[in-house]
């Protein structure tokens, strides 16, 4: 009798695994003072327990019998990554956005041939670690890296010659575990890359990544009419303000003037 075999395709699915995104984008820059903050419940809101600081956070793992990483009994620093996802229910600190994971992206310098930016990954899970974790984004200008500073760094050719995609994740042994939330619950790096003079501006959000993935999973961005935009360049909605108002008052001194 013949063996018989067979191949079986996995495929991950981030909608079926979880209801809501798992982590946030937020943005800011040098050229404008707004902060714009990851969305309101991005994650969810529904039936979260949250600590609204470290104090609470133990107060509410010891009544659970919980420790702050796993199971029932604490860790070692060293050993807390792994962490049983099934057993350890997410104790998150309370914030707007309600996500585990946050990825903050800051335009940070301007020079002559260059431009600068600065990423921050933070944890707000007071019950997980991400050991060997990984940041990916989109970025049309991610072609043309001339330095990462304290991350580790590959380039993702995604479609065909197009290389807007990099992998970033943190260096052995300094910041490849990403801690659980409190005062070392973040990763950050700069990323210095080279302008190209036939795509690069600063208007209309061009230096915001387009796409950001953390550990796999897409992160959701805020929305693009919520961007920090340079001072000489109002958002649609109030140039359009402005000309209805200036077509307003240019009406009025037209009867004004017929009257006179």
């Amino acid at each position: 009798m013949d063996a018989v075999t067979w191949n079986v395709t996995c495929t991950y699915s981030q909608h079926l695994a979880s209801k809501y995104p798992t982590c946030c984008v937020s943005f800011s820059s040098f050229y404008n003072d707004t902060i714009v903050p990851c969305a309101k419940c991005a994650c969810g809101c529904d039936h979260k327990t949250c600590a609204r600081t470290e104090r609470d956070s133990k107060r509410l793992m010891s009544a659970s019998g919980k420790s702050a990483v796993t199971g029932a009994h604490p860790v070692p620093v060293a050993a807390r990554g792994h962490v049983n996802r099934q057993s350890a229910a997410p104790l998150l600190q309370c914030t707007t956005h309600m996500c585990p994971v946050r990825v903050h992206w800051h335009v940070k310098l301007n020079y002559h041939d260059y431009w600068r930016a600065k990423v921050t990954v933070t944890n707000f899970n007071y019950r997980m670690n991400y050991t060997g974790w990984t940041l990916v984004a989109q970025h049309p200008n991610l072609d043309n890296i001339t330095e990462v500073f304290s991350f580790d760094y590959k380039p993702v050719v995604s479609y065909g010659s197009i290389n807007d995609t990099a992998l970033f994740y943190g260096m052995k042994f300094f910041n490849d575990q990403l801690m659980e939330a409190g005062p070392y619950g973040n990763v950050q790096s700069e990323v210095l890359m080279r302008k190209d003079d036939t795509t690069f501006t600063f208007r209309q959000g061009w230096a915001f990544p387009r796409k950001i993935y953390f550990n796999g999973d897409e992160c959701l961005m805020p929305p693009p009419d919520s961007y920090p935009y340079m001072p000489n360049a109002a958002p649609a909605a109030v140039s359009a303000l402005s000309l209805l108002s200036s077509a307003v008052a240019g009406v009025t001194f037209l009867v004004l003037l017929m009257a006179a």
